[in-house]
């Protein structure tokens, strides 16, 4: 049960040999690791079938690991099908059972944290169950984590069962510095949407670099970078051409914009517009919303592709964006999916590849005898809880405010010897920033530009460009508007 493949490819990036997959009939996700297996190695099978039928490999194994669904616990499923005896929860009794008849020395699945603190009982039972199948006795260990805290691209926390027949133990993780969205997907910006390979426009950032695999003629390559182009997503973008979208926005507060701005909206809501109004254009609880490029990176669910909107494209996350979100790398081909039924729901259905290495290495540190210190507190009987979640806030203390300075309007990194205006709110920005503002207001002064136009011209990274807009048009100095089908920045008129 890997669904996307993450998890898969954690653990074999942690060193481990894949000799088996197991999946339930429809082998949904199979295929993502089918057509990677120049990353998987080559010495497996896929066995999508009843659970009761998937074979016990020759000689056993070491590590079974798996991703069984996690709606049973999940915010995002309706709190009557959640709890203990949800019937999803079927999948973990199922993985349990095959490790059962492997007889691992590691038995390891993921969920949500709530997987933990509202369903600890039905944790305990499994391991129960695994004592009672092997004639072993496992210890349980509870590790949550978020995928941040571990080097991850996003903000996601999750939960690890571990059942382990020998001492099991990590390090509390290292993280000096944790990126934001724009540091994960920023430098996909000004690719064509396209299914085939193609070479990058921009330089990686700091973070993004780590995706990028150099073929042998040195250059660089990806493919995958595409979005929906479906109904739903139609008429969300069908919003964006009328009014600005700003990021961190959900859909109904464009939505009121519109209306406030046209007395109407576009024609493809009009068969819900007398809905809509009647309900304050309130849509439900998972919206179509425009993430933010200066926050962490959000969770990608099964519907993210429907609904994170780009901060700075006319469109939605493409799958190459989504599988990035996830930690996935560029050399993760996505191209030879395409046609594949539910394609973009699987990303989200899944384990973050980081998380997965992570767990893995000390799964296979501990198998060779050297597990980390941190082998958790005590809590019952064979029972013990690992708690990481929160290392990322420690990130080098407050050395960590500094490096994610760029996007935080209230923190000087160097001395401002200007004089400061005691009536002002916050503190003052740094002569550079105010140099980079004027340099972009002053560029303006032709004609109206992307963004992307500008960075390239000013030679200056597009996250700082953008920053420098943001402010510059909170002081009403510069505006966005429509021009030939794309969005572009202009002075305000009168603006000095």
């Amino acid at each position: 049960m890997g669904f996307a493949g993450g998890f898969t490819l954690g653990v074999v990036q942690a060193g481990f040999k894949l000799i088996g997959k197991r999946e339930k009939k429809g082998g949904f996700g199979a295929k993502n690791c089918e057509v990677n297996r120049h990353l998987l190695g080559d010495g497996w099978q896929t066995e999508a079938c009843d659970p009761s039928e998937w074979s016990v490999p020759d000689g056993g194994a070491s590590l079974v690991f798996g991703n069984p669904p996690c709606s049973g616990f999940s915010v995002l499923t309706d709190e009557r099908f959640r709890g203990a005896d949800s019937a999803i929860n079927q999948c973990m009794w199922d993985f349990v059972e095959y490790a059962g008849r492997v007889k691992p020395d590691i038995a390891i699945f993921e969920s949500v944290q709530q997987a933990y603190g509202q369903g600890r009982g039905l944790m305990r039972a499994l391991r129960i169950r695994l004592d009672g199948l092997t004639g072993e006795r496992y210890t349980l260990y509870h590790v949550l984590h978020n995928a941040l805290s571990v080097g991850g691209p996003a903000m996601r926390k999750r939960y690890f069962w571990v059942a382990s027949r020998v001492p099991f133990g990590v390090d509390w993780p290292e993280i000096s510095r944790t990126p934001v969205l724009e540091d994960v997907i920023g430098d996909l910006q000004t690719l064509d949407q396209r299914w085939d390979s193609q070479r990058y426009w921009l330089d990686p950032t700091w973070y993004s670099h780590r995706f990028r695999d150099r073929y042998a003629d040195g250059s660089y390559w990806v493919d995958g970078h595409v979005s929906l182009d479906v109904p739903s997503v139609r008429r969300t973008l069908d919003l964006r051409d009328g009014v600005e979208w700003n990021p961190g926005e959900y859909i109904h507060t464009v939505m009121r914009r519109y209306f406030d701005t046209h007395a109407d909206l576009p024609q493809s809501w009009h068969h819900k517009l007398d809905q809509l109004k009647n309900r304050d254009f309130q849509i439900g609880f998972t919206v179509p919303m425009m993430w933010r490029p200066d926050r962490h990176a959000r969770v990608v669910t099964g519907g993210t592709m429907l609904l994170g909107v780009h901060w700075a494209e006319r469109r939605t996350f493409t799958h190459r964006e989504v599988a990035r979100i996830i930690g996935f790398p560029d050399s993760w081909l996505i191209e030879p999916l395409r046609g594949t039924s539910g394609l973009f729901m699987t990303w989200g259905k899944g384990i973050t590849v980081d998380c997965g290495r992570w767990i893995a290495s000390w799964a296979r540190r501990t198998l060779d005898g050297q597990p980390g210190a941190l082998t958790g507190e005590e809590i019952g009987a064979d029972e013990r809880l690992i708690d990481v979640t929160n290392a990322w806030k420690m990130a080098c203390g407050t050395v960590k405010l500094e490096l994610n300075a760029r996007w935080r309007e209230d923190i000087v990194t160097e001395t401002v010897e200007s004089p400061v205006d005691e009536t002002a709110k916050g503190r003052p920005r740094s002569a550079e920033t105010v140099e980079r503002d004027q340099r972009v207001f002053d560029t303006l002064a032709s004609a109206g530009m992307t963004r992307t136009e500008l960075a390239v011209q000013l030679d200056v990274p597009p996250n700082l460009v953008y920053l420098s807009l943001w402010r510059l048009k909170r002081d009403s100095r510069v505006e966005r508007v429509r021009h030939e089908g794309n969005w572009v920045w202009q002075r305000v008129a009168g603006a000095v």
